[in-house]
């Protein structure tokens, strides 16, 4: 059962330059990413670095279950991950030791896709060609 809590908030978090704003509506916290960086950053400071993430993040996540609440951390718009009482734990959370949350990494990279469409047209085709370069080599 879950605790009658609220969060209200309007907050600014910088790291390395880059402003990660956080917003509490009531039982949702919204934490908008600027950057992967920024979320990267993010992991590996404080309560979440070094071999302590995943028992971390549990009883983070234990907290916000039993107080009612869900953090969402978005990324250009985009949902990437949400831990809580409204997460649907997934497999990709599981697979990358992340516990009982649910991850949508595939989102994060449409996001960039989308907002950096030359570098991902450059980095696919370039990958493509290693590849038909790799496959040719094998065959001989």
């Amino acid at each position: 059962m879950s605790l009658p809590l609220e969060v209200l908030a309007d907050l600014t978090l910088a790291i390395d330059g880059e402003d990660i704003q956080i917003q509490g509506d009531g039982e949702v916290v919204v934490v908008d990413l600027p950057s992967l960086r920024a979320g990267q950053r993010l992991l590996q400071s404080g309560p979440w670095s070094g071999d302590v993430r995943r028992l971390r993040t549990e009883q983070f996540n234990t907290a916000l279950r039993t107080a009612g609440i869900t953090v969402e951390v978005r990324y250009r718009g985009e949902t990437i991950a949400r831990l809580g009482s409204r997460a649907i734990p997934n497999a990709v959370a599981r697979l990358l030791d992340f516990g009982e949350i649910e991850l949508h990494p595939v989102k994060a990279i449409q996001a960039e896709a989308r907002a950096r469409p030359l570098t991902t047209l450059a980095v696919v085709g370039g990958t493509s060609a290693l590849i038909a370069y790799l496959i040719s080599r094998l065959r001989k």
